[in-house]
Parts: C-alpha cells; structure tokens; sequence
C-alpha cells in the first residue's frame, strides 16, 4: 500500500472507510463514483458510534463491489482474519476497542490497521482471479 496515498486522502477528510473504497475504485481503475464515497461515510468511526472498525466494514463493501459473486465467502474470510489480527490485541474489532480511549491511536494504530486490511483485501481478490 502507499501509505503517502492513505495520508493525503486522510488530509482530505476522508475516513477510514471512504480512504478503503476511494483506493480500491482508484486501484481497480473503476470510475469515480462520489456518491458512492459519501454514502461510506456512515461507517465512518464505527458507525459514526465507536461499533464496529471503519476499516473493517469498508473492506467488506470494497470486496461487495469488486466480487460481487463471491463477496459472502470473502467477506466472512476477511472477518475472520481481521478479529486475528486485531480484535485479539485490541480486546475486540470496534473503534472504541481499538482506539482504548485514547485518540492518538487513530494515529498511531489506525493507519497501519488500515494499510493491513487493504494489501489483505487486495491480496484476496488477486487470489479470487481479480485482475487490477
């Protein structure tokens, strides 16, 4: 992943989720869709109610919109992995969990949990036949 890529987007106001989708649509070389980008604005910060990992559900509605066919397979795939990875460490898989009540982990924790979640999404969908 470009992480220079994830700050600038970050320095543009999106959010983890919309930072996903932009990147993966960009990478995909799908067209611009911004209507699309504001809709994933609800899962921004857990639902925008510290539940559930933005990174989380906007990878799950990346792999919904570039694998449609085999999104339920996939997506129960990159769950399992994502609860692995940083649901153990974090005492769970929502915002609330991962950020431990301090805010400067949505600097230090977020951004590699969100370049993780994307190389695996892509690395999933190169595995599924995914040409990019």
């Amino acid at each position: 992943m470009d992480t220079l890529r994830l700050f600038e987007l970050k320095q543009q106001g999106y959010c983890c989720s919309q930072i996903l989708l932009k990147m993966g649509l960009e990478d995909a070389r799908r067209e611009e869709n911004a209507d699309l980008i504001q809709a994933v604005r609800g899962l921004c910060d857990g639902l925008q109610t510290g539940m559930i990992c933005g990174i989380l559900t906007g990878s799950t509605c990346l792999l919904a919109l570039l694998q449609p066919e085999d999104a339920k397979l996939l997506i129960s795939d990159l769950v399992e992995w994502f609860k692995c990875e940083y649901g153990e460490n974090n005492g769970g898989i929502t915002c609330y969990d991962i950020l431990a009540g301090n805010p400067l982990n949505r600097f230090s924790k977020c951004p590699q949990i969100l370049a993780a979640a994307y190389d695996k999404v892509m690395e999933m969908l190169e595995a599924n036949g995914y040409e990019f």
